[in-house]
Parts: C-alpha cells; structure tokens; sequence
C-alpha cells in the first residue's frame, strides 16, 4: 500500500478539481481503461448490436411506409418496441456499470491500493455496490424526469443536485437513503460550481466521443454513398438499407463508437468524485482531520 500521489479530501477551485481529474486520468488510464473495456466493454459491445438493430428496423419501416401511406403505429411499435426497450435497459445497465467501475477504481486508487489491484477486485467492489446503484439511479432518474415536466429548470436542478448521491454512495458506507438526502446538504450553496463542472467535464468527454466515432462516420459516409448507388441500379430497391446496417464494416464501427463512448463517460464521473470530495472537505475537514491523526501517530 502506498500513498496515492493526488490528495483526496483537499479544497479545490474550479481549474484545480479539473486538474485533478486530467492528472487523475494520466496516471492511471491504462488501469482504469483495462478495467473499463472488460468490465464495461462487453455490455457497450451488446448495446451497439442491440443499437444495429434498431437502426436497421427503423429505416425499414420507413421504406415500407414510403408509398405515402399513414404509417400504422401498431405495426411500427410491434417492429420497433421490443429491440428499442431492449436498447433502452442495457444503455441504463451500461451506464451503471460504468459509474460503479470508475467510482470503485476510484475508490482503491484513494486508499492507496490501485496500482496492487486487479480488474477481478475492482470487479468484486463495483457489482456490490452495483444493485443498490440500479436502485439509487432509477429514483434520481424518476425525480429528474417529473421535475423536467415542471418546466426545464426543476429537473436540471434536481439532476445536477442528485449527481452528487452517486459518489456518496460510492465512497461511504450508507445507503440509497443517505446517498439521497446528502447530497442536498453538500450540495448547498455550490450548486452552481458543480454544474460548471459537469458541464466542462461533458464538454471534454464529447469531444473525446468524437475521436472514437470517426470509424463510424466514414464506414456510414462510405456505406450510404453506396447504398444510393444500389438504389439506383435495382430501381429502389429498399433491401439495400437492411444490407448497409447488416455489414461488417459497419458492425466494427458502431461496436468502437459504442465501447468508447461508454468509456469516457468515466471523465466526468472522476470530476464528479473530486467535487465531492471538494464538498466533504469544505463541509467536515475529512482531509484536515486526516493529517492530524497522522501527525499525532508519528
């Protein structure tokens, strides 16, 4: 064990919580990258086969509604439904995996023992705390969503508020209840500091989302160039859609973009992790109370 080389509980502005996170990254990417593909990498990889098939449905449908026809909503859904709900629950599971991955790595890495572990220990860390996770993420999801029918500015408060609950209840030892109700009293009066964050730690996580969805705009630019070509030599015919979606390029190419994609939604969550250890420290000196057991020890 060793002492990790970023403090945890520390007072930190804006820039310096950021810096955190990019040196947090540096450090420890092929670590946490190696737990992340295959943790979270085979979850990603089913949802953009799931996704695949979606795409591939919905283009269909539309092809045999071209005629001008209304389109029969119960045909569309029947079609549709069942792969769009099962989209639907693996993205959420992904996500989830992902949090609890980041967070438990996170965890390890502050306690001193990231770089002893292995992907199975931060497996066996990250899937029991994985269920009361599902349960926390389906009520602030739930709360977010009835709050954004309220107009748009309750939700956006309620889900930047609530983000805050996924690390209390990563790093400390309550419940779903107490991940809740704390992260309203952290949260008071940094409210508006923890949206910046979030917001600038998105921004650099899409355009890190760009890079891994480069193989798929080409092979989709490349495809549809084709695909119009064959259009127009079997006089529309609209199998050449079902074929486009069904190709191994393509296929390739929406698994890296889905992987990477749920990757990098690790970058915000370790700013998350260091504002709320910002928000610990600012509120109980965890870090100040630290230092002095260490130095009444010595």
């Amino acid at each position: 064990m060793e002492t990790p080389k970023i403090e945890f509980y520390k007072l930190r502005d804006f820039g310096r919580k950021l810096n955190a996170t990019i040196e947090f990254l540096r450090e420890n990417f092929k670590g946490l990258f190696l737990c992340l593909l295959l943790i979270g990498g085979p979850a990603a990889l089913l949802l953009s086969i799931v996704f695949k098939n979606v795409m591939s449905s919905f283009f269909s449908f539309g092809f045999e509604t071209g005629s001008g026809a209304p389109p029969d909503l119960v045909n569309f859904f029947s079609l549709l439904g069942g792969n769009y709900f099962l989209m639907m629950l693996v993205s959420w599971l992904t996500i989830n995996l992902i949090i609890s991955v980041t967070f438990s790595y996170m965890k390890l890495y502050n306690e001193g023992v990231a770089k002893e572990t292995s992907v199975g220990e931060v497996l066996r860390l990250a899937l029991s705390k994985y269920g009361g996770l599902l349960v926390l993420s389906f009520i602030t999801s739930l709360i977010t969503i009835v709050g954004m029918f309220f107009f748009l500015l309750p939700g956006i408060y309620l889900g930047v508020t609530l983000s805050i609950a996924y690390p209390i209840f990563m790093f400390e030892k309550g419940g779903v209840g107490n991940a809740f109700s704390r992260s309203f009293s952290l949260i008071r009066e940094k409210w508006w500091s923890t949206f910046g964050l979030l917001f600038v730690s998105y921004l650099i996580a899409y355009v890190v989302q760009m890079v891994f969805s480069i193989p798929f705009i080409v092979v989709y630019v490349m495809e549809m160039f084709s695909m119009v070509e064959e259009l127009e030599s079997s006089s529309g015919d609209p199998t050449a859609i079902m074929q486009m979606f069904s190709s191994g390029y393509m296929t390739f190419a929406m698994a890296v973009s889905m992987v990477g994609t749920y990757m990098t939604y690790s970058i915000p969550l370790i700013a998350l992790g260091y504002q709320y250890s910002n928000l610990v420290e600012r509120s109980e000196g965890r870090g100040l109370m630290n230092e002095i057991k260490d130095f009444d020890s010595e």
